[in-house]
């Protein structure tokens, strides 16, 4: 579970569990998000995809109890803060986090 976490307080890991194959259009997008503001860049310090179809990867996903996939899942320091099979949802949530409530002022 360790290696699955941030690398500190007040950063985020993101993990995106599959089968089959990696949905690209999906990858790209979480990339783009990621890139769009700063405060992703700073406090985002991993994005990571695993197959299901590898070995030690299918045995994580059953540890953190992963029965359906595609899942992504968000975590702090003290561990999952979100699951969803929804890249959107995932995109909402570290808006709300980390993007300061007036944005508008700094634009």
């Amino acid at each position: 579970m360790k290696y699955l976490e941030p690398s500190g307080e007040g950063e985020y890991a993101v993990h995106f569990f599959y089968e089959d194959s990696l949905p690209m259009t999906e990858t790209n997008e979480l990339n783009i998000f990621h890139n769009s503001h700063p405060i992703f860049l700073d406090t985002i310090n991993k994005i990571q995809f695993w197959n299901q179809d590898i070995e030690p990867y299918e045995k994580w996903a059953k540890v953190l109890g992963i029965k359906d996939f595609p899942v992504y899942l968000v975590m702090d320091a003290e561990g999952i803060v979100l699951e969803t099979p929804y890249l959107s949802r995932v995109k909402e949530f570290l808006k709300e986090e980390l993007l300061p409530k007036d944005t508008n002022s700094n634009q």
